[in-house]
């Protein structure tokens, strides 16, 4: 399977408390605009347990998980003082006197007005607090010690406002759902008894584990278990021991048995799969547009597996015609068959630095769906024709047949367009073609610019593995070939969202919605004093959204200043989660008012569906009869909580692996950049691998105080500062692979 990346909408929204890494300059929403990511999506807020991915006042890396920000341990209500009485203790009070004849009250029969109550997820804290994280509410609701009693993370509840001690937090109406009964952690011997002590350290509560629900665990292995909620301490039972053992695929394991991830298809669904061919039938291509004589491509990474996207540009007069060729899926997994049903569970596929679990059998995902060379291949194919200027004139959409003519990689491209190298492409006709689609590329990044989408500067750093063992910790470079896929794809979603809505055809959007104006407020206090700003609409003004252009412009003008590096983390922390959703409001990192995940139907539940509506609409076909316009809400709503499983499981891996990779280094001393601030901890970028590591703040002499606005800590002794973005040297204490952290210090320099 592959392994390539949505690099910007893909969107994670940066959790609120943590900063991502440094980098390539890539755009806001898909790597390749659609596929698969390793790595965060940049607008997207991770599902993260510390909050909607997050809070707090710092940037997030892209190593793992942030802590939600500090809050008070013992927010309790104070008892209001008690009055003198001026009336007898014998007495009724006044209140309760009933006036001289005046009957019945006139207010009895008028109801009180319900309190608004909000419904969300439990978001625990380690120390034992939490939030209550809501949709559409951008900060979580605080819920305090006794409020968190017999909750656990992941818990939906529903909760009422209410003013604790003079601050806001929240009061516990009823658990709606609880969370997931099954989680991973350490089995320790402890005296007479057993207990898991689980990896998240969101669960702060060990889990007693009876002698016969042991499951043959041993002092120290890592095992599943499924809680018992109840009266009491949490109990629970061994399903699968996992063993001591940490290596690169045994911390995946942990991750997987911790998602509670399948691994293998249910057996109906693989009896499905096998009733395929290998090979395309000839009544398949029948009424279907034949391309097998276009010079299409495909253009992947060198380890990818599964190719759901071939390009062709040709040249027409002035300008272009370009051809992008997405594997027609839907062809084969109805609506209502086994393969859909297990389809949606997944709603995409898991990629790990080891192993691959697609959303579709290997027969479908790598076989029949995928554009592989030199096979006549089914396509949902987009015909866009560009002017001169790189503005589309025009667009067609068909059911077709392709033969893809060379499995190109990223780095064959770039040699030929940057190097000329003529011994990396065999193919004839195809260094032409690359041509003219290197041509339309430069126009369309000229359209990019101009529309103001943003272009954040995050790096993609991967695990290398040989031998199960993690070798290296790196940046991946991105070429030319990398952002020429990348513009492909983006022309093809954004064509395809806006040929269904001019037909008044629903379907599933890819939204992400602007930034909280109070988010961007708290952005322009940070650029303040370097006199930078982002452009606010007045209060009054119709549109009081902030524009893509205006972050973007305050991102242009840093570009070589000392505090670009924070910004860049800064602007990513401000932004909302993208999301799927039938209704409309625009993609603000990409710029688009219409924009639609098309392009990676292999990977991706919500580019099936889109493909299942759009076929039946260019067959004149209603829509709703291959798939129902009241269906989407509610795929749309799991496949966005699906996407934020995904990328909480990437993050944690890289975090683990990381760790594992830097435990050789304890006692070392590495430069690293502070990345993250908060009340408890100083969070540092570790250089050269981009690792997360962190500090203690009782660590440091003295007592220091956080100012979230100008981002840096202080002493309140002697002055002394730490701000976001300084750089430091610190020293590696240690390293918990499991858990993903690094702990480090400062050195006697600093």
């Amino acid at each position: 399977m592959s392994s390539k990346s949505n690099k910007s909408d893909n969107a994670g929204r940066w959790p609120k408390k943590a900063t991502n890494k440094r980098g390539s300059g890539k755009s806001p929403d898909d790597k390749r605009a659609d596929k698969p990511s390793r790595r965060n999506n940049v607008w997207d807020k991770a599902a993260s347990g510390g909050g909607s991915d997050d809070k707090g006042s710092s940037g997030k890396s892209p190593w793992g998980k942030r802590a939600s920000s500090e809050q008070s341990d013992d927010a309790r209500a104070e008892k209001s003082p008690r009055s003198n009485n001026v009336w007898d203790k014998n007495e009724k009070r006044p209140s309760q006197k009933k006036r001289q004849g005046s009957g019945k009250s006139p207010w009895g029969s008028v109801k009180k007005k319900a309190q608004q109550t909000w419904t969300g997820t439990v978001s625990a804290h380690p120390d034992g607090f939490g939030f209550v994280d809501v949709v559409g509410v951008e900060k979580g609701f605080f819920l305090p010690h006794e409020q968190m009693n017999g909750l656990m993370h992941g818990d939906t509840v529903e909760v009422r406002a209410v003013r604790n001690r003079g601050r806001e937090s929240a009061e516990v109406v009823r658990v709606v759902e609880h969370a997931s009964a099954i989680l991973v952690g350490q089995f320790l011997i402890q005296g007479n008894k057993a207990v898991v002590q689980p990896r998240s350290r969101k669960i702060p509560q060990n889990i007693l584990i009876a002698h016969k629900e042991t499951n043959g665990a041993h002092d120290g292995d890592w095992v599943r278990i499924e809680v018992s909620r109840g009266d009491g301490p949490l109990r629970g039972r061994v399903q699968e021991v996992l063993g001591d053992q940490l290596t690169p695929s045994k911390l995946v394991d942990l991750i997987i048995a911790e998602q509670g991830l399948d691994q293998e298809f249910p057996d109906k669904v693989t009896a499905e799969a096998k009733h395929f061919s290998d090979q395309v039938a000839e009544k398949d291509i029948h009424n279907r547009k034949d391309l097998r004589h276009l010079p299409f491509v495909t253009i992947d990474g060198e380890d990818a597996r599964d190719f759901d996207d071939a390009i062709c540009v040709l040249p027409r007069g002035d300008g272009f015609e370009t051809w992008v060729a997405i594997a027609d899926v839907a062809h084969y997994v109805k609506a209502g068959s086994a393969l859909d049903e297990e389809a949606q569970q997944r709603s995409n596929s898991f990629y790990f630095p080891d192993r691959v679990i697609p959303m579709l059998p290997e027969k479908l995902s790598n076989g029949l769906c995928s554009l592989n060379p030199n096979v006549a291949r089914l396509a949902m194919t987009v015909r866009m024709r560009f002017d001169a200027n790189g503005t589309r004139r025009s667009i067609h959409v068909y059911n077709a047949v392709i033969h893809s003519q060379a499995r190109l990689t990223y780095t064959q491209v770039a040699k030929w367009l940057d190097e000329r190298d003529e011994t990396v492409i065999e193919a004839p006709g195809v260094c032409d073609m690359l041509d003219d689609a290197a041509r339309l590329f430069r126009k369309q990044v000229i359209k990019r610019e101009q529309r103001g989408a943003l272009d954040l500067d995050m790096p993609e750093v991967r695990a290398r593995l040989e031998n199960d063992a993690v070798v290296d910790m790196c940046a991946m470079d991105r070429n030319i070939a990398h952002r020429l896929i990348e513009e492909m794809m983006l022309a093809a979603n954004t064509a395809v969202a806006e040929y269904m809505e001019t037909h008044n055809c629903a379907l599933l959007y890819r939204v992400h919605t602007p930034p909280e104006r109070e988010a961007i407020e708290k952005l322009n206090e940070f650029l303040g004093p370097f006199g930078l700003f982002v452009r606010l609409p007045k209060a009054k003004e119709k549109d009081t959204n902030v524009k893509p252009w205006a972050v973007q412009q305050v991102l242009t003008q840093s570009q070589g200043k000392p505090f670009a590096h924070v910004l860049h983390r800064l602007v990513l922390r401000s932004m909302q989660r993208a999301q799927y959703t039938p209704n409309n409001e625009g993609h603000f990192g990409l710029a688009y008012e219409t924009y639609a995940h098309f392009t990676s139907p292999i990977r991706r539940y919500a580019d099936l569906i889109v493909h299942r509506r759009l076929k039946a609409l260019i067959k004149g076909e209603d829509p709703n009869k291959a798939q129902h316009e009241s269906t989407l809400a509610e795929i749309g709503a799991h496949a966005s909580s699906q996407e934020r499983i995904q990328q909480r499981a990437e993050w944690d891996t890289q975090a683990m692996l990381a760790a594992l990779f830097l435990a050789k280094d304890v006692g070392k001393t590495l430069s690293a950049r502070i990345s993250g601030l908060s009340k408890r901890r100083i969070f540092f970028e570790l250089e050269p691998t981009m690792a997360e590591g962190s500090l203690d703040v009782d660590a440091l002499p003295g007592a220091f105080v956080l100012d979230e606005t100008g981002h840096r800590l202080t002493s309140k002794h002697s002055g002394h500062s730490y701000h976001l973005g300084d750089q430091l040297e610190v020293v590696i204490e240690s390293a918990d692979p499991v858990r993903g952290q690094i702990a480090v210090r400062l050195t006697d320099n600093d």
